[in-house]
Order: structure tokens, then C-alpha cells, then sequence
């Protein structure tokens, strides 16, 4: 999270060694590489801000890369910020919760220090840096995780606005009184959420359309991974490259949970095999584990609550009826 203005000149040449301590005090713990063909002639500027909540930061360097990883995250504890990147100058690859994206200038995206990211500049770039307080947005706007990663293009003109809006205040920054620069948090953070509501209608346009054929691959992903008793939550948002929340809101819309849906599946699967003449030499201890019930018990006590029948009750009346049929 940022902290307090560094002790330097709000404009200042810092070569590569400045340059990244600078960057990990004023922001977060994370890793800088030059670009190996001008390590030597590195140069880079910052310079930061406190309104009143929030962070504001201006910086710039020759070609580089940034990175913050897991190792990283676990060396500081405190609350975590959503990071809001305007591109001002040149282009950034930013890759994030899945996402990767190209920003040019007018663009921004928003990462969280909570996760990693990675942050690669071409040539020389200049970007402004908000940092929220995760508790902060939160309270003003729902589900703000998922839009982590995601590119807001400048050419959408509320983001447009916002862009225009942090630019004109970083590059004032060294000019702009204290006090009137902690008057101006409101108009960003007003700003800032209309931005993201303008991003979420954006999205309602063609989220049904595609929210379904999400959830038709996430079902299908379930089916043919119920062997596997590590399928939870956080494997399949991790494999489709989706935040948890949206995962949990997909289901939420059908009326049943994420855990439920996994469960009633398993059952299902089970009560087939149960009632499969060809498996008769399968025990119901093997079948429950086949489909992902590491405890038995468990099992039994699910099963019977489902359909009112013990899995014995329930095999021994299917082949019963089919026994009789053939008779």
C-alpha cells in the first residue's frame, strides 16, 4: 500500500538502485528488472501524494519490467489497496487474476496488492497510480474483484473522463496545495465509481448471453471432474479464470450454490451407478469414491437425505425390478 511521500523532489532522476527502492516503499513490495541493454543508462522518476483515504502517485522509467508474487505478498502484513493504473504515456502488458491486457495512454486497469501482478513497459512510459483502501471501495461499489485485471478503455467516454481527470491532477501535483489536493478525493472517488458502474452496464449488455455459456462450461467442467476429490470453489475459478465471487453470483442466479450443485451431481452420478445392472460387482464404497465422497459415512448420510433410501434400499429395488422383468 502506498505510504507516505518519499524525501525526494516531486520531479527527480533516480537511477535503476533508487529507482526500485523508491518503488517498493512508496507502493509495495515487488521486484523491478531493467530492460539488460540500457541497465546501465536507467533512468526513472516518482513522485506521490496522500489526499485523505487515498494514494495518488506519478511515475516513470526507461523499459521494465515489475512484478509482485506470492513471495512478495507474504513478507507484509497490513490491509491490502485495489490499485488503479492510468496509462499516460507509451503501453504496459499487464497481466492479472488471468487477465492480460495492453494499455495505451487514456486506459487504466485495476490490480489488487492482495494478489500478484505483472507490469511490462516496452519503451519509456509514464503512468499515474491511484491506490483505495480495499475497505474503502468496497463500501461504495459491489464486487469490485471482478473487474481485476480488466482493461478500461480510454475510448469509453466516462473512463475517458476519469483518465483526463487523474492526469490533469498528477501533473499538478508538485503545484497544488495540500488542502486542495484532499478536497479533490471526493470528485475522484465519485468519478472513479461511476466508472465502474458505466463498466458493469457495459458488461449487462451481453452478460446474459454470456453468463450462460459460462455456466454451461463450468457444469460440464463439474460433470467430468466429479472422480476428483480436490474439484471445490477455488479449482474451478482457477481453471476457468474467474474470481470466486463471480463464480458463487453464476450459481446464486440458479437458486443453489456452488458446493450444492457439486454434491447433488456426485449423488446422481452415484445413484446411476448404483442402479446399473452391469456394476453389480461394484461395492457402494467403491462407487462413492469413484465420484469423489473420500468419506463413506458422509456419503451415506447425503444419499439417504437425497432420496429417502439408503444406497442399499435403493440398488436392491432397482435390481428387484429388473430381475422381475426379465421374469
Amino acid at each position: 500500500m502506498l505510504t507516505s511521500p518519499p524525501a525526494l523532489p516531486a520531479v527527480s532522476s533516480l537511477d535503476f538502485g533508487q529507482f526500485s527502492e523508491v518503488v517498493n516503499s512508496t507502493f509495495c513490495q515487488m521486484a523491478c528488472e531493467p530492460e539488460a541493454s540500457q541497465a546501465m543508462s536507467f533512468e526513472g522518476e516518482l513522485c506521490n501524494t496522500r489526499l485523505d483515504r487515498i494514494h495518488l502517485a506519478r511515475i516513470s522509467s526507461s523499459p521494465l519490467l515489475a512484478y509482485r508474487s506470492k513471495q512478495h505478498i507474504g513478507q507484509v502484513s497490513g490491509s491490502a489497496s485495489y490499485l488503479f493504473k492510468f496509462q499516460l504515456e507509451g503501453d504496459a502488458l499487464v497481466q492479472h487474476r488471468g487477465n492480460s491486457t495492453w494499455l495505451k495512454p487514456g486506459d487504466f486497469v485495476m490490480c489488487t496488492t492482495s494478489d500478484p501482478y505483472e507490469l511490462r513497459f516496452r519503451s519509456h512510459y509514464r503512468q499515474a497510480v491511484l491506490a483505495v483502501p480495499h475497505e474503502l471501495l468496497n463500501d461504495m461499489f459491489k464486487a469490485p474483484e471482478d473487474y481485476l485485471g480488466v482493461k478500461m478503455c480510454g475510448s469509453m467516454p466516462t473512463h475517458g473522463l476519469l483518465s483526463q481527470f487523474v492526469n490533469s491532477l498528477v501533473m499538478r501535483i508538485d503545484s497544488l496545495d495540500a488542502d486542495i489536493i484532499q478536497r479533490l478525493e471526493a470528485n475522484v472517488l465519485d468519478l472513479l465509481v461511476t466508472s465502474l458502474h458505466a463498466e458493469s452496464r457495459g458488461r449487462a449488455v451481453n452478460h446474459s448471453g454470456k453468463a450462460a455459456s459460462q455456466q454451461e462450461q463450468i457444469t460440464r467442467f463439474i460433470k467430468l471432474n466429479l472422480h476428483d476429490y480436490r474439484l471445490s470453489v477455488d479449482l474451478i475459478a482457477s481453471a476457468h479464470g474467474i474470481s470466486k465471487r463471480y463464480l458463487h453470483l453464476l450459481f446464486k442466479q440458479e437458486g443453489i450454490s456452488v458446493s450444492r450443485y457439486i454434491q447433488q451431481q456426485r449423488l446422481s452420478a452415484c445413484h446411476r451407478a448404483l442402479t446399473n445392472e452391469e456394476l453389480r460387482h461394484v461395492s457402494t464404497t467403491d462407487i462413492a469414491l469413484q465420484f469423489g465422497f473420500g468419506d463413506v459415512s458422509h456419503f451415506h448420510r447425503c444419499f439417504k437425505a437425497h432420496y429417502a433410501a439408503t444406497p442399499r434400499q435403493v440398488r436392491m429395488q432397482a435390481f428387484a425390478l429388473a430381475d422381475s422383468a426379465r421374469h
